[in-house]
């Protein structure tokens, strides 16, 4: 008895502001919904001996894009399979 092929997993592409990141779409999507109510912006090491500042900007540019995962080329001739291994999280 065989299995039935698994599909291909759906990628996007994440613009926001000036940085870009390929990811799963399911995920890329809801970073996209949440960047939409975000706004850019800067510290700043405040004056006179008072604590920092933070000045709020204007909304960043967000883009979301559908990829085929046969138009992605990853480093090394690693597979675009592996793009869905867990790696260690650095926030919990």
């Amino acid at each position: 008895m065989s299995r039935a092929a698994k599909p291909a997993q759906q990628l996007a592409y994440l613009t926001i502001g000036h940085s870009n990141f390929l990811l799963d779409a399911s995920k890329a999507m809801k970073v996209a919904e949440l960047m939409q109510h975000a706004v850019q912006a800067e510290w700043d090491y405040g004056y006179e001996g008072r604590e920092r500042r933070y000045i709020a900007g204007p909304s960043p540019e967000v883009e979301f894009r559908l990829v085929k995962s046969d138009q992605v080329r990853m480093p090394d001739g690693v597979p675009t399979t592996n793009m869905g291994v867990p790696r260690p999280r650095l926030l919990r």
